[in-house]
């Protein structure tokens, strides 16, 4: 499977390539000799549609280390005729096992032009980015060796070996290495920061599947999403639920823009949105609000400690909002709850999709299991000891929710933008708060001379909803590595056939923004950042 590449209509810029680079072929490549990688694939690509010319390799890196046997990776890299010696990693989304990038499609876009020789890995497994069966050997065991390399140790292992790799063909030296991913690929570029400080000057993380207790929390709303026929919710009353939001708060921010730029400053709760006598659109029966609530609320252990944060109630709909990923878009059956949309698995929310395979695959808990098996309870939404232990027996070693570990990372000056979705429904813009609460709260004020976190309204997870989800964190990654700018705002639009085009600035948290209450509501210009 090829990398596939955005359309770009960015210009290429000027660059200094080093000597001559080697013909682009596998016999030309292979006389490299990088130790543990081999090349499988060299095509050469002519530039086109504003991409530079490139030579398109493949091939596979060896994974050592983590007090596991060795592995295999497969890698994807793309080397651009003009180098300016930089390298950037892209991430890949889901539960991996290809070839398809998951990172800011606005930076991937500009890569190639900029002069980076970039690069991705499968992390050790074939899949279609669902599937968890490769999680389980033949006999039915774990297969610890996928897993670690998922984790963690494919993508440092493909790093080393693919700056090698580059600093050979180029016959030069790599001056600045970055990292750029989304949902897993935001996890990927946190632990890579984590556990592997020197890979990367800089790293990008959005969206970032931090914690392996999102697929708890999604257990918990699922089994109350499959708790009785009548919790079903339609896309067309998401819809209706979602203008009834934004008629209270979306002015909240001094602007009615038809988005809502703080999710947590808006005070409908979903006991709110019940039905009143007499009324029959934009409400909920209660066991819809109930699934509502439980969505829109933090999950606890059973002794009150919070394990997991809640997701927003701004933008349910859309394409990708909550039906494509919670409730379906078409009414589970509820007579196999192992597969409820068993007639057509293209209805099915990719949530539930997502927990069977952790049920099935990660957990080992059989074909047949179900949410309603787990110790896990929507209507208080706590979570058992059971669960928590046996989560994290499961995943520990793929965690990268502790800030504490970004000590070293910090201290040696390299720096991280998160972003965020504020209305993602795949994965809470909570979670990416709460982390970068807590990493303030161990560097104080020097925080966001390392860090900085930027949520995005109205956008869903990693692009998408009815917020500006185009914007480019590379170069503002570049200009602060490099120039030591930190940047103070990112400047986001909407798609350039968007039916309501916004033009925005993404304040770094806790800052927000606010309208001027003079200019044009949907020009950058007429934003600022105040304190939250």
């Amino acid at each position: 499977m090829r990398l596939a590449l955005p359309a770009a209509g960015l210009l290429c810029l000027a660059a200094t390539s080093a000597q001559a680079a080697p013909a682009c072929t596998v016999e030309a490549l292979k006389a490299l000799t990088v130790p543990d990688l081999a090349v499988t694939e060299a095509t050469p690509k002519p530039a086109a549609n504003g991409i530079p010319a490139y030579c398109d390799v493949q091939g596979t890196v060896v994974t050592k280390g983590a007090n596991q046997p060795n592995g295999l990776a497969r890698f994807a890299m793309q080397l651009p005729e003009h180098w300016e010696g930089r390298f950037l990693f892209l991430g890949v989304g889901g539960n991996a096992g290809n070839l398809n990038p998951s990172a800011n499609p606005v930076d991937r876009a500009q890569a190639l032009g900029k002069g980076y020789a970039t690069i991705l890995t499968d992390t050790g497994h074939v899949g279609d980015g669902t599937t968890a069966k490769w999680t389980r050997l033949p006999d039915g065991k774990a297969d610890n060796v996928k897993m670690v390399d998922f984790f963690h140790r494919a993508a440092h292992n493909v790093t080393v070996a693919g700056k090698a790799f580059a600093s050979a063909y180029y016959s030069g030296k790599i001056t600045h290495a970055y990292f750029d991913g989304c949902s897993t690929g935001g996890r990927m570029a946190l632990m890579e920061a984590e556990r592997y400080p020197e890979d990367y000057d800089g790293v990008i993380s959005g969206d970032p599947m931090m914690s392996f207790n999102t697929y708890t929390a999604r257990a918990v709303v699922q089994k109350a999403a499959l708790s009785s026929p009548k919790a079903y919710i339609s896309p067309g009353l998401l819809a209706e639920i979602d203008t009834r939001v934004r008629a209270t708060c979306d002015a909240i921010d001094g602007a009615k823009d038809g988005l809502v730029q703080n999710p947590t400053a808006c005070p409908i709760k979903a006991p709110d949105l019940l039905c009143k006598p007499g009324e029959t659109a934009a409400c909920l029966n209660p066991e819809q609000m109930q699934v509502v609530k439980t969505y829109t609320s933090p999950f606890h252990d059973r002794h009150g400690k919070t394990v997991f944060g809640p997701w927003a109630i701004t933008d349910l709909a859309g394409a990708q909002g909550v039906a494509y990923n919670v409730t379906g878009q078409a009414q589970p059956d509820l007579s196999t709850l192992s597969n409820p949309w068993k007639a057509d698995a293209s209805k099915a929310p990719r949530s539930w999709a997502l927990v069977q395979e952790m049920l099935t695959g990660y957990l080992g808990l059989g074909a047949n299991a179900d949410v309603t098996q787990l110790d896990i309870d929507p209507r208080t939404n706590t979570v058992s000891d059971k669960m928590l232990a046996m989560m994290h027996a499961t995943y520990a070693e793929g965690e990268a929710r502790d800030p504490a570990r970004l000590k070293r990372f910090i201290a040696e000056g390299r720096k991280l933008i998160i972003y965020h979705g504020a209305s993602d429904p795949s994965i809470p813009a909570s979670q990416s708060i709460a982390f970068y609460r807590e990493l303030s709260q161990l560097h104080g004020k020097a925080t966001p001379a390392s860090a900085r976190l930027f949520l995005v309204p109205g956008m869903h997870h990693c692009g998408g909803g009815p917020g500006p989800d185009q914007f480019d964190t590379l170069s503002a990654l570049e200009a602060w590595v490099e120039h030591g700018k930190a940047p103070a705002a990112i400047v986001a639009n909407t798609k350039p056939d968007a039916a309501a085009p916004h033009h925005l600035k993404l304040c770094p948290y806790p800052q927000q923004g606010r309208y001027d209450g003079k200019g044009d509501v949907m020009d950058a210009a007429s934003w600022g950042c105040v304190a939250g």
